[in-house]
């Protein structure tokens, strides 16, 4: 089981709130990099922001997860920036009860 997460890249959809947000923070309090994703540009740029300021690395990327050439071109990014993600926490998405 990893037990050291220190400069292990994290790929987070949903990253700009709620529990992608959250995955964000711990990933950056272990020392992740971390690839941010979100079609939400202004809540993307906070967390972003935010990571950065704890001194990890972030690629934080606007990407409609539904579209399939905009998520190839992200898993080309991350390929490029970090090489392979050892995590990815496909999060992103909009519930609602009724």
């Amino acid at each position: 089981m990893l037990q050291d997460f220190k400069g292990k890249t994290a790929v987070l959809t949903g990253a700009g709130s709620g529990f992608g947000l959250e995955c964000a923070r711990l990933g950056a309090r272990l020392g992740m990099n971390l690839v941010l994703v979100d079609v939400q540009a202004e809540a993307l740029a906070r967390a972003a922001e935010e990571a950065r300021a704890q001194g990890v690395a972030v690629l934080a990327e606007v990407v409609d997860v539904s579209d399939a050439a905009a998520m190839e071109a992200l898993a080309d990014a991350v390929r490029s920036r970090f090489g392979a993600p050892h995590f990815v926490f496909n999060n992103a998405g909009v519930g609602s009860g009724g």
